[in-house]
């Protein structure tokens, strides 16, 4: 059963992925007003992911996934205090903030399949227990 939750999650962020890439494929031919609108609608996905996981976390009884969502709640936070700039830095350094941003999603995501892996491990060795008739 872990194993088909999982395969789903990660459809979902391979679809999600792919969305995302094809639109910076697709700003690079587009003009300012195209690329303009294409941000505020990104910036909205944004804000509806957020507060749709933030209500899952919120929600979950779990005291591992409580932990999880404070510790999310301290890095929306630390990410909101961070000065950005002020609209005045270079194109350079808004592409090398873009990178390192792009940098921390990768890490997150094999952070969570090394989580999902772990979590297909744990679910067989309670099968296999189950099976075997110990508890």
């Amino acid at each position: 059963m872990a194993h088909e939750i999982l395969s789903v999650k990660l459809c979902e962020l391979d679809e999600r992925i792919s969305r995302l890439h094809g639109r910076i494929h697709l700003s690079e031919s587009s003009d300012s007003a195209v690329l303009n609108i294409e941000t505020k609608e990104m910036e909205k996905e944004c804000r509806e992911s957020h507060q749709a996981l933030s209500e899952r976390l919120h929600h979950s009884q779990s005291g591992a996934v409580a932990g999880l969502s404070r510790a999310y709640d301290t890095v929306e936070e630390a990410i909101s205090e961070m000065k950005w700039g002020d609209g005045r830095e270079s194109a350079d350094e808004k592409i090398l903030l873009a990178e390192y941003a792009l940098d921390f999603a990768l890490l997150a995501a094999e952070t969570a399949v090394c989580k999902a892996l772990e979590a297909i491990i744990a679910s067989r060795n309670e099968e296999r227990r189950g099976c075997d008739g110990r508890s």
